[in-house]
């Protein structure tokens, strides 16, 4: 069967407006039908907009009421080779407000629109101005457009500013902070009379001028600022180190602290004020990524939480990557057991443990499987990232968005719910995946998670993949890789162009029909023409890439259920293209004419060709995708990252897996940490992403 695509108009029920809170389009216009075009009341009334803010510009976008504002970069001042403060002027009047207030900032880079939500470290409500201080981070496309390109006179749009801080009338807050986490702490000094308490977790060596900054500025209003130099050791806090700082904190103070930082810090600093037994109610957390479980005023005080979880010992381990579903009851319930024990030791829920657990007992003889509640389902996807031995870029896993669509396809009414009629629901929600996860080139980490018992399954190891055409004399046009999954789409009755880059239908099978066919439009698919920074005449060879890998046909595997259907996506290490898409002889093999367009000497002279041609790939690569303010990392910076996953695990005491031959880049391998760790083993945990019957393991390459 061979479906017409449609474009879809987002779904009012699915279109989540508010990420932290998963507050909907239609959500919003309930409540805006209650409160009309306030914004305040309609944040209020639903909880969109209280934890991170950044929706509160597109809530007001749907009253009709534009919260963004003209402005321009008027100032830069560059504090280390890291920080730096920018100024901005507003075509506005700033409405007055509490300290620590954030704004939505937005920017076009590469002709596509960007937005971030920032911390005002100043506000300058006479000149109408605001500051900002930006950390540039390597895989940072605002931060470093920031740092590296704007210049002052930029034009910007700046929402009014939302949120803020404010503590009880006779009390000072105490800031604990670390690395660029200090921004509310410095908007405090700035704003506000009162002499507050400063703890500032952070690496000197790598932010000498901010530290400077913070400094002077805390010497000249009078505030009392302690830091911690963690250069030699770690970006965070020691447990019992924390505790030892924390227990010294005494006074009205310690009812109302604020806390910004990185989640493993977060995570670090409200395990320590609960043990010690500080208020949970007056608790601010102000997280660079949203936490499951954490609400805008820190963690719900009710959760049930485990002491101890040890992963070595309690952790379901998998004998291999290609799926092995949990069989028997018996077997079933004790990876729910081990599922959920770790799932109350890291987050907590409501309900206890036990008591739960036999809800799922129960549900599992009556049913033979259970359903795991939204938080269970998005600690789950988030958990399997972080297991994924074979990845590289885990030290992203707690920004997995997960995209709960278990409805698709579960106890379907056959007259109403075709398998046609499904497939057709599976490839709406892929398209806005695709949407949803590309963000016009800021790539977010995602997962759509359908029904475990709706018998769905994509054919597809990647949602864009190009097409493979075999040639009468061998050779092939398009992706050698893919050829096998042409000649089906073929067999479809599908038909592509014929060039090199044709990005393949969707084949979703429902059950024992299908699969059936979807074309992907265009317009979705954002890709990058790729150029070189030093001769234009690689961009003549007409090579490009889609932007965003996104794995496809892996099952998820979650304390003993089984998602067939849970395509997700990261973003790109740069080599995973250059080195392995277009440079494998085995693929596109393109390094003899991209040689050619260099200049490159072939002859038996110079045996290191390739190489040189497969740096030189892997620079345009690079070069293109930031160019064009599309997410990537290269290889080194992504080792990088990897060296900070496994200090994080190190100090919350968990073991890191990994296997070597996956997780050790293509490239220069020996300049990686990984390359020289005889300690790294192969261990396969649940939950996890596996290879499903039937499947190519080697077309399944996990996206980082």
């Amino acid at each position: 069967m061979n479906t017409q695509p449609r474009q879809v108009d987002a779904d009012p029920q699915t279109d989540i407006i508010c990420h932290c809170k998963s507050i909907t389009r239609a959500d919003i216009v309930v409540a805006a039908d209650a409160f009309g075009g306030d914004v305040g009341a309609i944040c209020h009334a639903t909880g969109a907009g209280r934890v991170c803010g950044g929706c509160v510009p597109r809530i007001g976008q749907i009253v009709g009421k534009d919260l963004m504002r003209d402005a321009v970069l008027v100032a830069r001042t560059a504090l280390d080779d890291h920080h730096t403060c920018y100024r901005f002027t507003i075509d506005a009047p700033i409405p007055r407000g509490s300290a620590c207030r954030d704004a939505l900032f937005e920017f076009t880079i590469g002709g596509r629109r960007h937005e971030r939500s920032y911390t005002l470290t100043e506000i300058d409500a006479q000149a109408r101005a605001v500051t900002i201080t930006v950390r540039r981070e390597a895989n940072g496309i605002v931060s470093r457009w920031l740092s590296d390109k704007a210049k002052v006179g930029e034009s910007v749009r700046i929402s009014d500013p939302f949120g803020g801080f404010m503590a009880p009338s006779g009390h000072s807050p105490v800031f604990l902070a670390a690395g660029i986490g200090i921004t509310p702490a410095v908007a405090w000094m700035r704003a506000d009379t009162t002499p507050t308490r400063i703890l500032w977790w952070v690496r000197g060596d790598t932010a000498p001028g901010l530290v400077e900054h913070v400094r002077a500025l805390a010497d000249e209003t009078s505030n009392d600022l302690q830091i911690f130099d963690t250069s030699a050791d770690a970006h965070r806090p020691a447990g019992e180190a924390a505790l030892g700082v924390l227990r010294g904190l005494t006074g009205p103070d310690c009812d109302h602290p604020h806390l910004c930082g990185p989640q493993g810090f977060l995570d670090e600093m409200v395990t320590g004020l609960d043990r010690l037994g500080w208020g949970k109610a007056q608790r601010h957390v102000a997280s660079f990524i949203y936490a499951p479980g954490q609400g805008a005023d820190g963690p719900a005080a009710d959760l049930h939480k485990l002491e101890q979880f040890d992963i070595g010992k309690e952790a379901v381990q998998a004998p291999s990557f290609h799926l092995r579903a949990a069989d028997g009851l018996s077997t079933r319930l004790r990876e729910a057991r081990a599922f959920l024990r770790q799932f109350y030791h890291e987050v907590g829920a409501e309900t206890p443990l036990e008591a739960r657990l036999d809800q799922i007992a129960g549900e599992m003889r009556r049913e033979g499987s259970y359903v795991q509640t939204e938080a269970e389902l998005a600690y789950g996807a988030r958990l399997a990232w972080r297991n994924s031995n074979r990845c590289i870029g885990r030290f992203f896993w707690q920004s997995l968005t997960v995209r709960d669509r278990r409805e698709i396809g579960a106890g379907r009414d056959a007259s109403i719910n075709t398998p046609a009629a499904v497939a057709q629901q599976v490839f709406d929600a892929l398209m806005d995946h695709i949407a949803f996860g590309t963000n016009g080139g800021d790539l977010r980490p995602s997962i759509t998670v359908f029904a475990p018992d709706g018998g769905i399954f994509i054919e597809n190891p990647q949602l864009i993949l190009y097409a493979g055409y075999r040639q009468q004399d061998g050779s092939v046009v398009g992706d050698p890789k893919n050829v096998a999954l042409t000649d089906r789409a073929h067999a479809l009755g599908w038909q592509g162009d014929g060039t090199p880059f044709d990005a393949l239908p969707l084949m979703i099978r429902v059950g024992d029909q299908g699969p059936y066919l979807f074309d992907i439009p265009r317009e979705a698919i954002l890709e990058v023409s790729l150029r070189h920074p030093d001769t234009d005449r690689f961009g003549a060879l007409g090579l490009k890439w889609f932007a965003m890998p996104a794995v496809a046909n892996m099952a998820l595997d979650v304390g003993g259920v089984v998602y067939g259907a849970a395509p997700s996506n990261g973003f790109y290490m740069g080599t995973e293209i250059g080195s392995f898409n277009l440079a494998d002889p085995r693929r596109y093999n393109r390094l003899p004419e991209i040689a050619a367009a260099l200049g490159l000497d072939t002859s038996d002279d110079n045996p290191l060709w390739r190489d040189q041609a497969v740096v030189e790939v892997n620079r345009a690569v690079i070069h293109s995708f930031r160019a064009d303010g599309v997410r990537i990392l290269d290889h080194h910076d992504l080792s990088r990252w990897f060296d900070r996953f496994r200090a994080d695990e190190d100090r919350m005491g968990r073991p890191v897996f990994g296997h070597w031959p996956w997780i050790v880049p293509p490239m220069s391998a020996n300049l990686s940490n990984v390359w020289h760790d005889a300690k790294l083993k192969n261990v396969i945990l649940k939950p996890g992403y596996f290879y499903q019957k039937g499947q190519d393991a080697g077309l399944a390459v996990a996206a980082e």
